[in-house]
């Protein structure tokens, strides 16, 4: 509490409390807040920190790579990546294990477009060996004071979500290769297929896996014939039989 005839003179560290002079350390004399600035690169250059930093800038970079247009995500990794460059490069980094992450995610984005799953085995060990090695290694015991090193639960949650991420990944591109392809009606045009339901001119066919709804131009077509696509327009199919000899014509949406 203060008294009103208090007096504190930082210069000298001496306090004036109701009459009695007193001496006040000079430790809490002249102690002040640390400007935030300051506080924001004790902050960078915590290990654990700079680790998240480097894998989220990396993991940024790597998603704009995948989905090539996504201008946010590119913006975010370059940051992150500048920011751990500078919290990595206050504290005693093992270059080693940089490289190692950096090439781990290097083998998950070329798995991507090689089959099979080895680099992505490769970087998932490259990634936890960079992670363990990017300091001091948690096996290692500290010699002098305090060792710098990431927390080894970090490390196993990280790689866990770094695996999950290109797991996602592949599963996606994997997914789309397997997709069948869409074409355009015109490239319809001379297929054959089976009708489901007889033409009388209206009907169903069953033309490329898919179902059309069709108009004979050659009178009526029994349920079960083949017929031949010479026409679209909309999404009606023009067919005849397909042992037909008909002009083929494509009359537009």
């Amino acid at each position: 509490m203060t008294h009103k005839n208090s007096l504190i003179l930082p210069s000298g560290g001496l306090i004036l409390l109701g009459g009695l002079l007193g001496v006040v350390p000079a430790d809490i004399v002249g102690q002040t807040p640390a400007p935030l600035f300051n506080q924001l690169l004790t902050l960078l250059a915590n290990p654990n920190v700079a680790y998240l930093l480097l894998v989220l800038g990396l993991l940024g970079l790597a998603a704009e790579v995948v989905t090539g247009g996504t201008v946010i995500s590119g913006i975010v990794g370059v940051i992150c990546l500048i920011l751990a460059l500078f919290g990595l490069g206050q504290l005693p980094t093992n270059w080693a294990g940089a490289a190692l992450i950096f090439a781990s995610i290097i083998m998950f984005l070329l798995d991507l477009h090689i089959s099979g799953f080895a680099l992505s085995v490769g970087g998932l060990i490259a990634f936890a060996l960079g992670s363990a090695l990017l300091f001091s290694p948690p096996w290692r015991l500290p010699v002098e004071g305090a060792a710098v090193g990431i927390s080894p639960w970090l490390i196993v949650l990280t790689t866990g979500g770094v695996a999950a991420f290109f797991l996602l990944a592949i599963a996606a591109v994997v997914k789309s290769r397997s997709a069948p392809v869409v074409v355009g009606r015109r490239t319809l045009i001379g297929q054959t297929g089976t009708v489901q339901e007889a033409l009388d001119p209206r009907g169903i066919v069953h033309i490329g896996g898919e179902t059309w709804s069709a108009v004979s131009t050659a009178g009526t077509i029994a349920t079960g014939a083949t017929v031949r696509v010479v026409g679209v327009k909309g999404l009606t199919l023009s067919v005849v039989p397909d042992d037909a000899t008909t002009d083929m014509v494509d009359e537009g949406a």
